[in-house]
């Protein structure tokens, strides 16, 4: 093996030698290296243009509030809204919703589902009574479902959404069967946006209903190009030179609001007349001619203008399903999990905010604190990047049975496809599991993230998954697991570590995680799951339950080493505490990174002076945005009264 090491070391010393000398040589003559490479400044990101109002939609809204307030004599009216994708048909059925629901209150509920090209009305169903009671996941039985919606909503009138990417005739006509059980009153209106008149014919209660969505037009597209690429370069005027080239750039665009965002950010990064020239006279744009059916290779343009570190990540987002919800610090931590991004979450952060300017990210949702929590990716955005991954990614949306997993990177698979494991999958780094457990002999050696994306029938974790050594991400958050097996303990790699809501777990590794020395988040929140000797894990950065006592948790002292927190940490059972200098000492010193604190003592029992004296060493450091304390007869540290930035 020492061979080995001298012989490459010695090879890799030429290479660099010969590499030394081409340089050398060409310096000779003149030449300069010039690093092709796409720079962008990320520190420079802001979330200013998640505020931008939309443009040249209000007459649109209005035409079709209208159609939906003279509806309202029928049980059921179905609205389809037929055009291209890009035209922003999806940001046009929220604005309506906005402005029915809460502007002229025209129904009482509002539901949105995504439909796939496999049209299953049992999961639409399913997924509308998730959407009013996220307790109701899992629910399959369709007959149950209605029973639910009858007993609970009859009265109601409801708007639903529905995004329809293909549909059969048969089966619409049995969904819209269900859909006038639940609700026999008048006003229930289905809004469906589609890119074919073909689903739209199908789907409409009268061709009165159906509102075709026409393009904007050259001066709407310039307007957020122009914005776009003001924000991106910093400046507040665009210089007299590159306005006109603008303009005809924008005449490309189709009348597509879509392109126009990612046209204006790319054109952002260069506001250099030859670069816009460059982009102008591009073959993307000039084969499209201003017609509005060029998408995609406008976005392939705004891509291959990426740095590579970005492409990584946004290839990486191909293993999503369309219209799927995407957690921010769960897609940064399986960035992390890939390679795809350093330890540092400041900089998966950055790398996320990068691809929402680009606009490959969109429908934002954020916390009360104004933080990004979700987003999602447009149905163009996510065939984008299957296209670029074809050959390494592997979904339930885009399967083949000539597949092979053996090359395959990423799988997202569901339990109908589930046997395609068995042949191994030697590349395989991802998993995403739909509804189907692990088979003890499937061999994912390789494997770096373990990601049950939907729960429902899963009981069992098996130990074998002790044996995936290169295991970084694992999350197994709502499952039906009783154990979590001791196992999990000899996975040296792992980073982030996550069982939220898993009600009927029982049994945890408490005293073993500790052994996890490279973990760095750790995820629960049941009291019974705590692991012991958490101070020992001194990499911590995330650790979303911390439970004070012997029986429980650990003593409130063991937070001292943990000097790498951040985001939120919530502290119970502070009862447990008896001396009020224990927490007091040396606890939150050096938590430059920690951003929320919620203190909490155990209800049903009579405060003594002991809890007084225990709030009072509960001093948060300065560094603290929000603090919460439950139970009200204990007395809130003074920091947290007299600082006007805390909660």
């Amino acid at each position: 093996m020492a061979a080995l090491h001298f012989k490459v070391a010695h090879k890799v010393k030429n290479i660099n030698e010969s590499l030394n000398k081409i340089k050398n040589d060409a310096m000779g003559f003149g030449l300069q290296i010039i690093s092709r490479q796409p720079q962008m400044d990320l520190d420079r990101l802001t979330n200013s243009i998640l505020d931008n109002p939309v443009v040249g939609r209000e007459a649109d809204v209005s035409k079709i509030v209208n159609l939906l307030s003279h509806s309202c004599d029928q049980v059921l009216t179905v609205v389809p809204i037929v055009g291209m994708g890009g035209l922003g048909k999806t940001t046009l059925a929220k604005l309506v919703c906005q402005e029915v629901l809460e502007e002229q209150r025209l129904f009482d509920l509002k539901i949105w589902v995504c439909v796939s090209d496999h049209f299953d009305y049992g999961r639409i169903l399913g997924e509308m009574l998730q959407t009013l009671d996220g307790h109701m996941g899992g629910v399959t039985n369709i007959d149950a479902i209605l029973y639910i919606f009858r007993r609970r909503w009859r009265a109601k009138s409801f708007y639903l959404f529905l995004m329809m990417f293909g549909i059969m005739n048969e089966r619409w006509n049995e969904l819209k069967t269900c859909l006038t059980r639940i609700s026999r009153n008048n006003g229930n209106v289905v809004l469906v946006t589609t890119r074919t008149e073909e689903v739209a014919s199908i789907v409409e209660t009268s061709t009165h209903y159906t509102y075709k969505l026409g393009g904007l037009s050259h001066d709407e597209c310039w307007s957020i190009m122009k914005a776009r690429a003001l924000i991106r370069s910093g400046r507040t005027s665009i210089p007299t030179d590159l306005e006109g080239i603008g303009r005809e750039i924008a005449k490309k665009c189709g009348g597509v609001p879509l392109a126009a965002k990612v046209l204006g950010w790319t054109m952002g990064s260069k506001m250099d007349k030859e670069e816009w020239l460059s982009i102008g006279n591009n073959n993307v744009l000039n084969a499209s001619d201003g017609k509005n059916d060029n998408v995609e290779p406008i976005l392939k343009l705004s891509f291959d203008h990426l740095p590579s570190y970005l492409k990584s990540c946004f290839t990486y987002c191909s293993v999503f399903p369309k219209d799927a919800l995407i957690e921010k610090e769960l897609l940064i931590r399986l960035w992390m999990a890939e390679g795809l991004v350093g330890c540092n979450e400041d900089e998966g952060n950055k790398y996320f905010n990068a691809l929402i300017q680009n606009s490959f990210f969109q429908d934002v949702e954020r916390d009360k604190y104004e933080n990004v929590k979700w987003c999602k990716m447009h149905d163009l955005v996510q065939d984008l990047a299957l296209s670029l991954s074809n050959s390494e990614t592997w979904t339930v949306e885009n399967c083949s049975a000539a597949d092979d997993i053996s090359l395959i990177r990423r799988a997202h698979v569901d339990s109908q496809n589930a046997s395609i494991l068995a042949g191994g999958g030697k590349k395989l780094r991802s998993l995403f599991i739909d509804g189907f457990e692990l088979d003890n002999s499937w061999k994912l050696k390789s494997l770096r993230a373990l990601h049950f994306m939907i729960p429902y029938n899963i009981k069992k974790l098996p130990s074998s998954v002790g044996k995936l050594k290169h295991l970084r991400f694992l999350d197994v958050s709502g499952t039906d697991i009783e154990v979590l097996p001791e196992s999990i303990t000899q996975l040296y790699n792992l980073q982030t570590l996550r069982f939220l809501w898993c009600y009927i777990l029982k049994e945890v590794p408490r005293n073993k995680i500790c052994n996890l020395i490279s973990l760095s988040h750790i995820e629960f929140n049941h009291d019974d799951h705590m692991p012991s000797k958490v101070g020992q894990i001194t990499c911590l950065q995330t650790l979303s339950l911390f439970v004070v006592g012997p029986n429980r948790g650990g003593s409130i002292q063991e937070l001292e080493c943990l000097n790498q927190l951040g985001g939120k940490l919530k502290i119970t059972h502070l009862e447990e505490v008896r001396d009020k200098e224990e927490p007091r000492s040396q606890i939150y010193r050096g938590k430059k990174k920690l951003k929320a604190l919620k203190f909490e003592w155990s209800d049903g029992r009579e405060s003594s002076s002991n809890d007084e004296q225990v709030s009072e060493g509960l001093e948060p450091p300065p560094n603290i945005e929000r603090i919460k304390v439950q139970i009200t007869w204990v007395k809130v540290p003074a920091v947290a009264v007299y600082d006007e930035n805390f909660e």
